[in-house]
């Protein structure tokens, strides 16, 4: 493919891409007026992220066909201007002044990359090896960070227990529930006196029991709440409902504070043979991130969180189907391991990488409120710094430009402007 033709193909589907994943209504969304706004709402550091990288594809087209850095990041501002001021009549869309900051900043970068591509992508030998070592360090690290952000993070403050509430931002489940109890602590609806030691018995040590007896509703059409708790700030606390046939249960967690996304526990067509009006005994136990999830004595266990579920931090659409959850977290692992293969040079940085994917993989579960890695993870980890070095063998057949060609490119000019 010639490269003019290569640059066009890019950029159609980066502007593509964008488009699709901004204009598209949301259902069911509470809408919220952010114009001012930069970093917006409980979800503000999901978002920053999530419009850095959604950009920055775009950015780096621009850059690869010759388009100098202010003329690329202006280009690409007011196209993200245009989508927010589109999102003014798509229902479920809130647009603010934040994406469009956080747009453009994610196309500079783009741009920067590709500009400063040769001097990562075929490094000198020595600074190679240190490259690897530094992203398999990396990929460790952000494993730890996954299971930290995922442990239990409950506000010492009063608790309001409600029993199949009608909210704005979730489905109305038209159940009636008769009983709550976490342990031998009953939960009725209203205010908490006891919320201190509600918080105790979700933190305990030796895990939690969350028991629901109920009046079976009708399929809801997207998440609702059998019995959710909130504090007086109205911060989610837990939550144990419906969405369609699946049972979904989750508590806060230290994601919440840093204002990431948060994915559930669910399991999948728990409630496809629970029709309305029968009883319903919901329990849930968990302890140290391990979970197991039981509807009318018919239960499943080994739930909860791995080293994988980093990308649901930033993005956790409830509608996702499992198979494409599955597949996302696959991938993340495996982009996690690629850098390091990619610049891995020596046995030694091999056996580095490897070292490390060891203390990530078997470690992070081990001292972190996570689940043990599933081998498909273990695979993804390995297939993944593979692919990183077979596409370093590609480009290592077929280089780049130098970085003496790049020297008089508009785009270098342009940065050293």
């Amino acid at each position: 493919m010639r490269a003019g033709a290569l640059h066009r193909s890019l950029l159609v589907a980066s502007v593509a891409a964008i488009l699709a994943a901004t204009l598209s209504p949301i259902a069911g969304e509470e809408l919220e007026r952010w114009f001012g706004c930069v970093v917006c709402g409980e979800r503000g550091t999901a978002d920053v992220l999530v419009n850095v990288l959604l950009f920055l594809p775009l950015g780096a087209a621009l850059a690869a066909a010759g388009m100098p850095l202010r003329r690329a990041m202006l280009g690409c501002a007011l196209l993200s201007a245009g989508v927010e001021f589109a999102q003014l009549y798509i229902p479920g869309r809130d647009p603010s002044l934040g994406d469009i900051v956080f747009n453009t900043v994610g196309s500079g970068l783009g741009a920067v990359l590709v500009a400063t591509a040769p001097f990562w992508l075929l490094p000198a030998r020595p600074r190679r090896s240190q490259l690897s070592r530094a992203a398999a360090v990396a990929a460790a690290a952000l494993c730890y960070l996954t299971g930290w952000l995922l442990a239990p993070a409950l506000p010492e403050r009063q608790y309001f227990a409600l029993w199949t509430p009608n909210l704005g931002h979730l489905e109305w489940y038209r159940g009636r529930v008769w009983e709550a109890s976490i342990g031998d602590l009953q939960i009725p609806t209203g205010p908490l006196r006891n919320s201190s030691a509600v918080r105790d018995l979700l933190l305990a040590p030796e895990g939690f029991s969350l028991r629901v007896r109920a009046l079976a509703g009708p399929r809801t059409a997207a998440l609702g709440a059998l019995v959710a708790l909130y504090d007086e700030t109205e911060r989610e606390i837990l939550l144990l409902g419906p969405d369609r046939d699946d049972l979904v249960f989750r508590v806060r967690t230290r994601a919440a504070a840093w204002r990431l996304d948060e994915p559930d526990i669910r399991v999948s067509n728990a409630l496809r043979s629970v029709a309305p009006g029968d009883s319903l005994d919901v329990t849930v136990r968990g302890s140290r991130g391990r979970y197991s999830m039981a509807v009318n004595s018919t239960g499943r266990s080994g739930l909860g969180f791995t080293v994988g579920s980093g990308w649901a931090l930033l993005m956790y659409p409830e509608a996702l189907p499992g198979w494409l959850r599955t597949f996302l977290t696959l991938a993340w692992v495996a982009a996690l391991w690629a850098p390091a293969g990619f610049w891995a040079r020596t046995r030694s940085d091999v056996w580095i990488a490897g070292g490390a994917l060891a203390v990530a993989l078997l470690g992070a579960p081990a001292v972190m409120p996570l689940r043990a890695t599933p081998l498909l993870q273990w695979a993804a980890a390995g297939l993944g710094g593979l692919a990183g070095a077979a596409l370093h063998l590609v480009l290592e057949r077929y280089p780049p430009a130098r970085p003496s060609t790049l020297a008089n490119s508009p785009m270098q000019r342009s940065m050293r402007a």
